[in-house]
């Protein structure tokens, strides 16, 4: 790979760029000395500080993008546009003259979330995976895509907390040969039994969405049974006693890649924008020298030993979401 396009890649530069695209941004609004322009008690207003105004409002650093959209805006949204800059401008103003922002940790931890934004937004420009490379990712995570067993019933439900001559155990028996007598099926299950206090039918359900539903001893005895056109139990629940119509079953399997390829190329950017966020916040940190007082000298072993370890970070895949 060139020297450029290592450049390109390196989230520091990037970084780097991004500062230097904020105080720009800082001296097209507030002119070369930014105090003395305050002092002025002048909010000057031009399309530079609009296309400024509507990234830091969108959090998203597109100045072709929002150059358009600003060029887009009637005569009427410009003027909202004007004036809520206005509005923002002067309060930072005399916040700022009040000293309010020293010392104020909500708005150091606000300014170090922008920086957060400006790098995820940095990474995800650049993102652009090659089918390959989409399809590549998808085999190797393919643990996290395999979907679990599921099951198909419906069930009739014998609420034991019903007192009654007859045992619910026993009506369930009873209503086991009635049904299969008359050959009930899946869409006519609601016409015997109690009230469920779940669900009636379970359509391609998981065992472990059945456990959280029914308990773990009812998912497990429903995990055993096959399809059958007849009435399967009774199981006992957390409720009370059910018989269950079994009508499909799928094992385990992994979807095509074409069916997920959308959740494949979202995970896909999810790694490469935290990959590429820690590898410029690591670069960054390279570039101070640290020194700790007043701690145990194993904590500050520790510390330094880890911001050692930051400056020579893994590399993070590339923009494609490959590695080299």
């Amino acid at each position: 790979m060139t020297l450029f396009k290592r450049l390109t890649r390196d989230p520091l530069v990037h970084f780097l760029l991004a500062g230097a695209l904020l105080f720009g941004l800082y001296r097209t609004i507030h002119g070369p000395d930014g105090a003395a322009a305050q002092d002025t008690r002048t909010i000057m207003v031009d399309r530079s500080t609009l296309l400024s105004f509507m990234q830091y409002e969108s959090m998203a650093f597109k100045p072709e993008y929002f150059r358009t959209q600003l060029a887009r805006l009637s005569p009427a949204q410009e003027r909202d546009l004007i004036d809520r800059y206005v509005r923002e401008e002067a309060l930072f103003r005399e916040a700022s003259s009040m000293g309010l922002a020293d010392g104020d940790y909500v708005i150091r931890r606000r300014m170090v979330q922008k920086m957060l934004y400006l790098l995820d937004d940095t990474a995800t420009e650049s993102f652009s995976p090659s089918e390959a490379t989409l399809l590549s990712y998808f085999h190797a995570h393919e643990d996290r895509y395999r979907e679990e067993p599921t099951v198909t019933f419906t069930h009739v439900f014998v609420d034991e907390a019903i007192k009654r001559q007859e045992g619910p155990e026993k009506l369930a028996e009873r209503l086991q040969r009635e049904m299969d007598a008359k050959h009930v099926g899946f869409n006519e299950a609601t016409l015997y039994g109690d009230r469920s206090p779940v669900l009636q039918n379970y359509i391609r359900r998981t065992g472990s969405f059945i456990e959280n539903q029914l308990g773990a001893d009812f998912a497990s005895h429903v995990a055993g049974l096959q399809p059958s056109l007849r009435w399967q139990g009774p199981i006992k629940s957390n409720y009370g006693y059910h018989l269950v119509l079994v009508t499909g079953r799928e094992s385990a399997h992994l979807p095509a890649f074409e069916q997920i390829r959308d959740e494949v190329r979202d995970d896909l950017l999810r790694d490469v924008v935290a990959a590429y966020r820690e590898k410029a916040i690591q670069d960054l940190v390279r570039h101070y020298a640290v020194q700790t007082r007043d701690l145990s000298p194993a904590a500050s072993g520790q510390a330094l030993a880890s911001l050692s370890e930051a400056g020579t970070p893994a590399q993070p895949p590339n923009d494609d979401g490959t590695s080299e």
